[in-house]
């Protein structure tokens, strides 16, 4: 049997910054099966551009607005709101107010592991270092191309 696990408001653990959104990962890997939780803090226009990955992912908006975007149609979730996205589909979100928090919740500790293993990189200059992190733990996003 798997050990409880309890965050004290005054012990919670310190965020990591991806790419400009702030996720503290409450509940990671093994301590949680068979899912994690976050807590994910962006502001204006912040979130991952289209990806996919083999796990489900689902999203409860607790202050702001956002706006998600699963195979290609999009959806504002204002606070109360809740999205959920099956392993596999292709999806992105965009923070649409001047701040947006949700809990994030994944069915796949490399999740977190790609949170973690991000934190503090930067677009564009370490763009390509993020890609060959997130095909390590089985993140594919799909980038505009550039006309040459």
């Amino acid at each position: 049997m798997r050990p409880v696990h309890v965050i004290e408001a005054d012990n919670t653990p310190t965020p990591v910054n991806v790419v400009g959104e702030a996720i503290t990962i409450l509940a990671g890997g093994d301590m949680s099966k068979p899912f994690e939780m976050h807590l994910q803090e962006g502001v204006r226009d912040g979130g991952p551009p289209p990806h996919f990955h083999a796990w489900d992912e689902a999203f409860y908006v607790i202050d702001g607005e956002v706006e998600v975007t699963v195979e290609g149609k999009a959806s504002r979730v204002t606070r109360g709101g809740y999205v959920h996205i099956p392993g596999g589909t292709v999806h992105a979100y965009k923070n649409i107010s001047a701040t947006a928090k949700m809990i994030g919740v994944v069915s796949d500790p490399r999740g977190g592991q790609f949170f973690a293993a991000v934190d503090q990189l930067k677009v564009p200059e370490d763009l390509p270092r993020i890609l060959e992190i997130a095909e390590q733990y089985g993140v594919t996003f799909l980038l505009p191309t550039t006309a040459r």
